[in-house]
């Protein structure tokens, strides 16, 4: 059995998956009082990475000409993982149950985008 780059990358990012939602629901449990709501803007950051994610996995950018996808694709992927850091960090301080998710699926999206950077220059 070989340890691959690829299944040390699958590794990190089923833990960052999996412990964004059961680092909430223990926080949810441990604590019954409700917090401050999250901001409309933080709503629609999670949005933008959750439609990002979905448009990935329908292979909705193969619809667009190449080289208008080889211009979006990468920036479009950092520019919400920075807008992701700023609402993470903010929601931080007044929801966790929030900040956390969103900071998981922030860090998969660097990640992913690190990724998909390196695979663009070979």
């Amino acid at each position: 059995m070989a340890i691959t780059f690829s299944s040390i990358f699958g590794l990190v990012v089923g833990a960052i998956g999996i412990l964004m939602f059961v680092v909430p629901a223990f926080m949810a449990v441990k604590r019954n009082e409700k917090g401050p709501a999250p901001r409309k803007f933080s709503y629609g950051i999670l949005g933008l990475l959750v439609i990002n994610w979905l448009l990935f996995l329908t292979s909705s950018y193969d619809l667009l000409p190449m080289n208008i996808a080889e211009l979006i694709f990468i920036p479009v992927w950092l520019v919400l993982c920075v807008a992701g850091v700023f609402v993470a960090a903010y929601e931080f301080k007044n929801n966790k149950g929030f900040a956390i998710p969103v900071a998981g699926l922030t860090t998969i999206s660097f990640l992913f985008s690190v990724l998909a950077s390196g695979i663009s220059i070979m």
